[in-house]
Protein backbone atom coordinates (compact mmCIF):
# COMPACT_ATOMS: atom_id res chain seq x y z
CA UNK A 1 0.00 0.00 0.00
CA UNK A 2 1.79 3.53 -0.71
CA UNK A 3 0.87 6.72 0.93
CA UNK A 4 -1.40 9.42 -1.18
CA UNK A 5 -0.84 13.07 -0.01
CA UNK A 6 -3.64 14.86 -0.16
CA UNK A 7 -4.41 17.71 -2.29
CA UNK A 8 -7.21 20.77 -2.78
CA UNK A 9 -9.39 18.50 -4.91
CA UNK A 10 -9.39 15.66 -2.48
CA UNK A 11 -11.55 14.94 0.16
CA UNK A 12 -10.90 12.21 3.42
CA UNK A 13 -13.44 10.28 5.15
CA UNK A 14 -13.15 7.74 7.75
CA UNK A 15 -14.02 3.74 7.35
CA UNK A 16 -16.39 3.28 10.46
CA UNK A 17 -16.37 0.19 12.68
CA UNK A 18 -19.19 -1.39 10.55
CA UNK A 19 -16.81 -0.97 7.56
CA UNK A 20 -19.30 2.02 5.81
CA UNK A 21 -18.06 5.17 4.32
CA UNK A 22 -19.87 9.04 3.88
CA UNK A 23 -19.38 10.37 0.82
CA UNK A 24 -19.14 14.08 1.35
CA UNK A 25 -22.12 17.04 0.63
CA UNK A 26 -20.12 18.14 -2.16
CA UNK A 27 -19.19 15.23 -4.26
CA UNK A 28 -23.24 14.09 -3.52
CA UNK A 29 -24.31 17.57 -4.90
CA UNK A 30 -21.99 17.59 -7.68
CA UNK A 31 -23.17 13.64 -8.59
CA UNK A 32 -26.67 14.41 -7.64
CA UNK A 33 -26.50 11.56 -5.48
CA UNK A 34 -29.53 10.78 -3.20
CA UNK A 35 -30.10 8.85 -0.47
CA UNK A 36 -30.09 5.16 -1.30
CA UNK A 37 -28.43 5.68 -4.16
CA UNK A 38 -26.40 2.48 -5.30
CA UNK A 39 -22.73 2.44 -6.00
CA UNK A 40 -20.33 0.16 -7.82
CA UNK A 41 -17.01 -0.45 -6.16
CA UNK A 42 -14.14 -2.03 -7.59
CA UNK A 43 -10.38 -1.39 -7.60
CA UNK A 44 -8.45 -0.35 -10.67
CA UNK A 45 -4.23 -0.22 -9.71
CA UNK A 46 -4.73 -0.27 -5.87
CA UNK A 47 -7.30 2.10 -5.54
CA UNK A 48 -10.88 2.17 -4.68
CA UNK A 49 -12.90 3.73 -7.09
CA UNK A 50 -17.03 3.82 -6.79
CA UNK A 51 -19.22 4.74 -9.48
CA UNK A 52 -22.94 5.80 -9.62
CA UNK A 53 -25.19 3.38 -10.84
CA UNK A 54 -28.48 4.69 -12.80
CA UNK A 55 -31.27 5.62 -11.01
CA UNK A 56 -33.62 3.52 -12.16
CA UNK A 57 -31.09 0.79 -13.84
CA UNK A 58 -33.07 -0.94 -16.65
CA UNK A 59 -36.22 0.97 -15.88
CA UNK A 60 -34.15 3.50 -17.36
CA UNK A 61 -34.47 2.00 -20.99
CA UNK A 62 -38.26 1.79 -20.89
CA UNK A 63 -39.09 3.77 -23.73
CA UNK A 64 -36.34 4.75 -25.10
CA UNK A 65 -36.74 3.84 -28.34
CA UNK A 66 -40.59 4.89 -28.61
CA UNK A 67 -41.55 6.78 -31.87
CA UNK A 68 -38.23 4.96 -33.40
CA UNK A 69 -38.37 1.76 -35.43
CA UNK A 70 -40.87 -1.42 -34.18
CA UNK A 71 -38.22 -3.41 -33.04
CA UNK A 72 -40.43 -6.55 -32.49
CA UNK A 73 -41.95 -6.49 -36.05
CA UNK A 74 -38.50 -6.04 -37.48
CA UNK A 75 -37.29 -9.20 -34.94
CA UNK A 76 -40.46 -11.37 -36.63
CA UNK A 77 -39.56 -10.36 -40.21
CA UNK A 78 -36.32 -11.45 -39.72
CA UNK A 79 -37.03 -14.86 -37.76
CA UNK A 80 -39.72 -15.51 -40.59
CA UNK A 81 -36.84 -14.72 -43.71
CA UNK A 82 -34.68 -17.56 -41.65
CA UNK A 83 -37.52 -20.03 -41.48
CA UNK A 84 -38.54 -19.55 -45.23
CA UNK A 85 -34.80 -19.94 -45.80
CA UNK A 86 -34.32 -23.34 -43.96
CA UNK A 87 -37.37 -24.43 -45.75
CA UNK A 88 -35.88 -23.86 -48.99
CA UNK A 89 -32.73 -25.65 -47.84
CA UNK A 90 -34.62 -28.58 -46.68
CA UNK A 91 -36.87 -28.80 -49.49
CA UNK A 92 -33.81 -29.42 -51.94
Amino acid sequence: MSIVLLDDKCMKTTLSAKRQVSIPKRLCDELELEPGAQIAWEVQDSKLVGRPLPKEGWRSLIGKYKGGPDLVAALLKQRREDREREDRKLAR
